[in-house]
């Protein structure tokens, strides 16, 4: 859990529960790349977010492509096609 203290300095975070391994991992890195912490941890969150949203946009845009799916294209006519599809056309 993540949580901010109003008895530190302000933008200070403390973070439990966090893999050592991967942290000294995670700091190596941002070294490397001439990066704070702070900064490489802003960026590495932004990352993980637009991926998610992104994602879910994509099982979206997978659910509108089935077969299958009724395309309306701005025009309901349901009991139109209803009867087309039961009756094989409309009376």
């Amino acid at each position: 859990m993540a949580e901010l203290h109003n008895k530190t300095p302000s933008n200070t975070l403390v973070v439990r529960k966090i893999d050592n391994n991967v942290y000294k991992r995670f700091k190596q890195k941002a070294i490397e790349e001439n990066k704070t912490i702070g900064e490489a941890l802003n960026q590495a969150m932004d990352y993980w977010i637009t991926r998610e949203e992104k994602q879910r946009g994509k099982s979206i845009g997978k659910l509108l492509s089935l077969n299958g799916f009724i395309h309306t294209n701005g025009m309901v006519k349901w009991s139109e096609e209803l009867d087309e599809s039961l009756y094989g056309g409309s009376s």
